[in-house]
């Protein structure tokens, strides 16, 4: 898949979890069912937080052998 692909689709992720948190936010006082949601959008923060990283390696890969050409 192409770099640019990987970093739209991070992006669209990125946007829907800041979508979900202001959603989980606008519903007030946190009860044990808001909790659930916060952990919820807590996932998949740290999901799209391990796709970048892996997105970064592999772009610093990519660097590292175009150096030794």
């Amino acid at each position: 898949m192409p770099v640019s692909a990987e970093l739209k689709m991070l992006k669209f992720l990125q946007e829907r979890v800041n979508k979900e948190t202001k959603q989980v936010e606008a519903l007030g006082a946190a009860s044990k069912a808001q909790q659930g949601d916060y952990d919820q959008v807590s996932r998949k923060q740290s999901r799209v937080k391990s796709l970048m990283r892996r997105l970064a390696e592999k772009l610093g890969e990519q660097d590292a052998g175009e150096e030794g050409k």
